[in-house]
């Protein structure tokens, strides 16, 4: 059982958190720096950079914001597709010794080839959705780095957080709408 942070501390977070929000340049450098760490270990949702800008409706500001978070998720994905390619093979090699996961290996190897860059784009879409085990699987499974094309990878991570912002924002104002506000 892991001990507990004190509440103080879990409050001071927040309130440097709210206070770097209101400088914008912490706030950016926060959101790439946590949007990179999304992307390399952190499975949870990314869109928690957006709350503040999307509840105060600063559209400006939330168009910065994505912009931060895409950059970093472009980052973070490029470091995990660079550790993939180095991996791969002592991947294959390990699951060779093992029939189910050689049969695991095989099945990823193929879902990353058939659906490309496409079903990389629509997973990294989704909203709320962790980044960090498609863009292990697309990087881990890649076939010697020769199935996928590391600046078409980046491309897909990049425009797919932009294309996740807008679904975001459009599920908000839409909420808003029928609400009454």
């Amino acid at each position: 059982m892991r001990p507990r942070p004190p509440v103080g501390l879990l409050e001071d977070l927040a309130a440097w958190i709210a206070g770097a929000y209101n400088t914008p340049a912490a706030y950016l450098t926060l959101t790439f720096t946590f949007s990179v760490l999304v992307a390399i270990i952190l499975p949870i949702p990314i869109e928690v950079v957006l709350l503040a800008p999307l509840l105060a409706q600063q559209w400006a500001y939330l168009g910065s914001i994505a912009a931060a978070m895409a950059l970093g998720k472009t980052v973070g994905a490029g470091l995990v597709f660079v550790f993939g390619v180095r991996v791969e093979d002592n991947i294959r090699h390990w699951s060779e010794k093992y029939r189910i996961a050689d049969r695991f290996v095989k099945w990823c190897e193929k879902f990353v080839r058939k659906t490309n860059y496409i079903g990389l784009y629509l997973l990294l879409s989704i909203p709320l959705m962790s980044d960090t085990i498609p863009i292990y699987l697309y990087s881990l499974f890649n076939e010697e780095g020769k199935a996928l094309d590391w600046r078409a990878f980046l491309v897909s991570n990049f425009l797919a957080a932009w294309t996740r912002v807008g679904i975001i924002t459009f599920i908000f104002a839409a909420f808003n709408v029928f609400l009454g506000r």
